[in-house]
């Protein structure tokens, strides 16, 4: 089999994305995703996901009614940081995704933002 330049570049950047954080390039994209659809989005997540966030744009398309919701999966995230003052920090270990106006209860945060923490690999 002849192993061409583009595949040897993808087989390393693979290779390097799992030795840098454990996750497979294909488990990182599939941790956290957009639910809703523009023009008229109404994004929830679905089961086994926590919503993170939620935005008119979220991954492109802007929203005409309603957000979209970023939703990562339950079991590699964590919501720092309860409504309503949320101030939420990732602890030692825990990879920041980003933040959020919603606590891990789902409710706003009235100050400060939550923290979106990916676990570490046990």
């Amino acid at each position: 089999m002849l192993i061409t330049h583009k595949m040897f570049v993808g087989a390393l950047l693979s290779l390097s994305v799992f030795l840098l954080t454990g996750y497979s390039a294909q488990s990182i994209a599939e941790t956290c995703i957009w639910e809703g659809k523009a023009p008229a989005c109404n994004g929830d997540c679905r089961s086994g996901y926590t919503l993170a966030k939620r935005d008119k744009e979220g991954d492109g398309n802007k929203c005409v009614t309603g957000t979209k919701a970023y939703c990562c999966k339950t079991s590699d995230i964590i919501i720092r940081g309860t409504a309503p003052a949320c101030n939420g920090k990732c602890k030692e270990g825990e990879e920041s995704l980003g933040d959020s106006d919603y606590g891990p209860n789902g409710k706003k945060c009235l100050t400060g933002k939550a923290a979106i923490c990916r676990l570490p690999i046990q």
